[in-house]
């Protein structure tokens, strides 16, 4: 989807629309702490679709979150070589950059081990607990 806006109504049409494509599997959404994912409109639809589920990424580790590392792939192979002159043109750009992307793309491997993940979480979680503890 792209669209002009990034609103709640916007994220739940999009979340209509993948209900419907897969109405009989169990969807588990991975998303950011983006107000419109998390709002009271986003709270009541999650309860009116059971089989659906939001997971999402923790606060301050973008890095985390793998679509990051797709939006720097095609903000180093796509973006920064190409002018878009409308938001028409913009979205042709995408649209194509996405079809031939998904002829070649692979699984994502995370170079670091399970320790190191760990590690970082941890890190994550101690900065959490001190920011908000200075901010009280």
């Amino acid at each position: 989807h792209v669209k002009e806006t990034r609103t709640s109504a916007d994220f739940l049409s999009f979340l209509d629309e993948l209900v419907k494509r897969y109405e009989d599997q169990r969807l588990y959404v991975v998303l950011d702490n983006l107000n419109t994912h998390k709002n009271e409109k986003a709270r009541n639809w999650l309860r009116l679709h059971p089989n659906v589920s939001f997971h999402y990424t923790p606060t301050h580790a973008s890095w985390v979150n793998l679509i990051e590392c797709f939006f720097s792939i095609l903000t180093r192979q796509g973006l920064q070589h190409s002018v878009h002159k409308s938001s028409k043109d913009l979205e042709r750009f995408l649209k194509a950059y996405f079809a031939k992307y998904n002829d070649h793309c692979q699984p994502f491997h995370w170079t670091k081990g399970p320790e190191k993940l760990q590690h970082i979480i941890e890190l994550t979680q101690q900065f959490q607990a001190e920011y908000a503890a200075a901010n009280l």
